[in-house]
Parts: structure tokens; C-alpha cells; sequence
């Protein structure tokens, strides 16, 4: 019994004095020390005298930095499209459209693949009900023998959004694929 009486006085002591010394460490670092009166010597030109001024002026330099960053900082997006469609033995929209994202720098390639006739011409236009000089961005024709693959490559920067659709012609009429392929860099901010 005695034993139990003095085990239960050493644990309200060591419980108490945890108590205490948890009170009295708050009350301290509540009253002591205030951060604008630290001295601070500014070895990174921040024009702080104290540790509070150093610490917004730290802050301030890495938004400033951040914003540097994001400046220079791009999303690439992928623009493969493959697309299969009847083609036509005139120039006709193919039912291919390719949307440019707005402030993107983009490098495409559009290819009018031989499947069922060979294709003789591809273009991109602004509309896709006519193929106009004033709405036909770039042509490619088929090569002087007529076989093979027709391309066209398009580099460009959009400041605005765009919409371009894909006309092609082929030598007979049946089903054949547009294939796009490149990629879009859009100013991340």
C-alpha cells in the first residue's frame, strides 16, 4: 500500500511539472521575442534590418521569381488526328477539322493517305462550305507521277484561336484516312 501511495505522488509530480513547464513555454514564446525586434544582418541585399523584413522580402523575391518562370513556361499538346472519310475527285472537306489553341506556336503535318485511289491534293482552309484563295491557309499537290501520299506541313502562331478543315482530292472516289500529326506549344500564362 505504501508502495502504490508514493508510485501514484511520482506520477502526479512528473504530470504536474509536464504541465507547468508546457504553460509556461507558451506564455515565454508568446511575450519574449517579437520577430521585428531581431536584429538581422542582410547578406542577400533584401534591405531588411530585421528578421520579419527578411522574411516578407525572402517571400517576395520567390513570387517574383515564380512569375519569372511562368513567363517562360509552355504546354505541348499532341495533334494527332486520324480521321477516314469518302473521298471525292474534287477538292472536298473531308470532315477533318484541327483546332489551334489560342498564344500556341504549332508545327502540323496533314497527310492524305492512298487507300482507295490516290490522292492528288490536300488543303487547309478557315471553312469548311468553301475552299476560296481568301479562306485556304496552305495546298500540297501530289507528286508529277501522282502516286503516293500527299502532305502539306503548316508552322504557325496563333495569337487567337483557329479552326482549320481539311479538303482533299483523289483520283477515284472510296474510303480513305487524313492523318495529322505535330504538336501545339501554348504560353502557360
Amino acid at each position: 500500500m505504501k508502495k502504490l501511495k508514493t508510485n501514484i505522488k511520482i506520477i502526479v509530480a512528473v504530470v504536474l511539472g509536464m504541465l507547468i513547464s508546457i504553460i509556461s513555454s507558451y506564455v515565454l514564446a508568446g511575450t519574449l521575442v517579437n520577430s521585428k525586434d531581431v536584429v538581422y544582418e542582410d547578406n542577400s541585399n533584401l534591405a531588411a534590418d530585421n528578421v520579419q523584413d527578411a522574411i516578407d522580402g525572402t517571400c517576395s523575391k520567390i513570387d517574383t521569381r515564380l512569375s519569372d518562370i511562368e513567363d517562360k513556361l509552355y504546354i505541348v499538346k499532341d495533334m494527332y488526328m486520324y480521321k477516314a472519310f469518302t473521298s471525292s475527285t474534287s477538292l472536298a472537306y473531308t470532315g477533318a477539322s484541327i483546332d489551334f489553341p489560342a498564344n500556341s506556336m504549332c508545327s502540323i503535318s496533314v497527310q492524305a493517305i492512298w487507300n482507295h485511289g490516290a490522292p492528288k491534293a490536300i488543303a487547309l482552309s478557315t471553312s469548311s462550305t468553301t475552299l476560296s484563295a481568301s479562306t485556304t491557309e496552305a495546298i500540297g499537290d501530289a507528286d508529277q507521277y501522282g502516286f503516293g501520299n500527299v502532305r502539306l506541313t503548316l508552322n504557325k502562331r496563333f495569337t487567337e484561336a483557329n479552326t482549320y478543315y481539311v479538303w482533299a482530292k483523289y483520283d477515284g472516289v472510296g474510303s480513305n484516312p487524313i492523318i495529322v500529326n505535330g504538336y501545339c506549344a501554348t504560353k502557360y500564362k
